[in-house]
């Protein structure tokens, strides 16, 4: 008896479905599974026995051929194990054949029959729901994954013989709950901005590139409030939207990294540490596997300490901010990796930490200086809206108490400015000007006369390049919207210019 089952294996975060053959016939017992599988799908022969075997159910006992379609398409991962099972059970005649027509399975099988949460269900739903499917079966652990994706009907079961009682109508399906709820943060940030102390203009740059989505780069000395700053950004960013976290989710659905397999609930915040390879910051291994930088989409990418990178690290983030995925190549295949974050970056900008400091005396040479300036190269610190010197609080800020706002307030100022922003560029596909790639012509259009005069002027007098002149005019663009402005005036365009650059750090070659 020949029986077909769907299922998927993952490539990326990308789920490709697999077609699962079959075919029980007269010969010595023996099992067969051809379709270039993986090792752990080789493996799963022995695991697959044994799992019936314990759970009480028939196997087989004749020649057993397995496909696996298509054929020239590499199959990895132990999520294949039960819809093997189920199809080795089903041309026993366990359940009736045409049971799983409708449904994509995924699960993984322990030896005595239980199933095991995997890896790529939320991938593997959305596949199904663009098939056209009736839903998924999955293992009872991954049921609040699987019913985020609206539209399919989630079947679920603790070990293979629930499945296939369910599958022959002997063991009834608890009720549908229907499509689980977007994953809604629980209550705010412990990290709130009011625990400041002074740093108006850094609250400031972390406001306009929050409303904005502009990467933002502090420099100054150690101790200075650089980090404390960044880590209290995830409080005045805004809630997920239905697509943002079903994009993101996926990711870390695809990967298995933590939370999963519980459900994202807040924006990420990535911050590694600078010993990270280029692999590990936007993906890489075999097979491909997402780095850091698509663990942030939709979220935070902090780089602390940012002259201690690689030079090759640091560099290769040119790229992704600018389109907002990375294509990780391999032979025989491509996989796409989305990676739209808000980058922060913070570092000191000289050797001994002192530079830019109003009571200490930096003793590096002119020579390391300007060695240290040249780890920044021109076209990355192009790629940077926002650059701000934090210089320390005076000791009588820290006697005064002088706190600012708290980040609801703030909070409340940025979600208003992205509502404007998502209106603004309704039926684009970006949502915020810091990701915009309208022309040039098209953003001026919106600024006073003598406004477009001083962002002239000042490119002029900075030699801005073409992009920065460009992202220059978007951090405007930002800063007008929050004061609700609808015509960029030039006193936003000069607070816009005033964040360009530090004058400490001159772009390397």
């Amino acid at each position: 008896m020949l029986v077909r089952v769907l299922t998927a294996t993952l490539s990326g975060i990308e789920a490709i479905p697999v077609e699962v053959e079959t075919d029980i016939s007269r010969g010595l017992p023996s099992l067969t599974l051809v379709g270039l599988p993986g090792g752990s799908v080789r493996e799963s022969a022995d695991r697959i026995r044994a799992a019936i075997r314990n759970s009480g159910l028939p196997y087989p006992g004749r020649k057993i051929t397995i496909s696996l379609a298509p054929a020239d398409l590499r199959k990895e991962g132990a999520l294949l194990d039960l819809p093997i099972a189920l199809s080795l059970l089903c041309a026993e005649g366990v359940f009736p054949g045409d049971a799983l027509r409708d449904y994509l399975v995924a699960g993984e099988l322990s030896l005595d029959g239980s199933l095991k949460p995997v890896r790529g269900v939320l991938p593997q739903g959305l596949l199904a729901r663009e098939m056209g499917l009736a839903g998924i079966l999955v293992p009872a652990a991954n049921r609040s994954e699987a019913a985020l994706v609206p539209g399919i009907r989630v079947l679920t079961a603790d070990s293979l013989r629930q499945a296939a009682f369910r599958l022959s109508g002997e063991s009834p399906e608890p009720p549908d709950p229907g499509p689980a709820p977007l994953p809604v943060s629980p209550g705010s940030p412990a990290m709130d901005l009011r625990d400041v102390v002074g740093q108006p203009l850094g609250r400031r740059v972390l406001e306009i590139s929050a409303a904005g989505n502009h990467p933002l780069l502090f420099a100054g000395p150690p101790g200075c409030g650089k980090t404390m700053l960044a880590e209290r950004i995830p409080g005045i960013l805004p809630e997920f939207s239905g697509e943002e976290a079903l994009e993101t989710a996926r990711i870390y659905s695809a990967a298995g990294e933590p939370p999963w397999p519980s459900i994202l609930t807040r924006r990420p915040f990535r911050a590694p540490h600078h010993s990270v390879t280029r692999a590990g910051l936007l993906g890489g291994a075999s097979p491909p596997r997402p780095g850091e930088a698509s663990f942030a989409h939709g979220g935070v990418l902090f780089l602390d300490e940012f002259s201690e990178f690689r030079p090759e690290v640091r560099e290769s983030l040119r790229q992704p901010l600018e389109s907002g995925e990375v294509v990780i190549a391999r032979a025989g295949t491509a996989c796409r990796f989305p990676c739209r974050f808000l980058l922060l970056a913070a570092t000191n900008l000289c050797p001994c930490g002192n530079a830019g400091h109003p009571r200490k005396v930096c003793r590096c040479t002119p020579a390391l200086r300007e060695r240290f300036s040249r780890k920044f190269s021109g076209p990355l610190l192009d790629r940077v809206d926002l650059s701000l010197s934090v210089v320390p609080v005076p000791g009588d800020e820290w006697s005064a108490g002088s706190w600012g706002e708290d980040s609801a307030t703030v909070r409340g100022r940025v979600m208003e400015c992205r509502r404007i922003q998502a209106k603004r560029h309704s039926g684009r596909p970006w949502r915020t000007n810091g990701d915009a790639r309208a022309p040039f012509s098209e953003l001026i259009s919106s600024f006073a006369p003598e406004a477009r005069i001083l962002l002239v002027r000042a490119a002029d007098r900075l030699k801005l390049s073409g992009r920065a002149l460009n992202k220059t005019g978007r951090v405007a663009r930002t800063i007008a919207d929050l004061a609700r402005e609808k015509r960029v005036a030039a006193q936003h365009v000069a607070e816009a210019i005033q964040y360009r650059l530090p004058e400490n750090i001159t772009p390397g070659s």
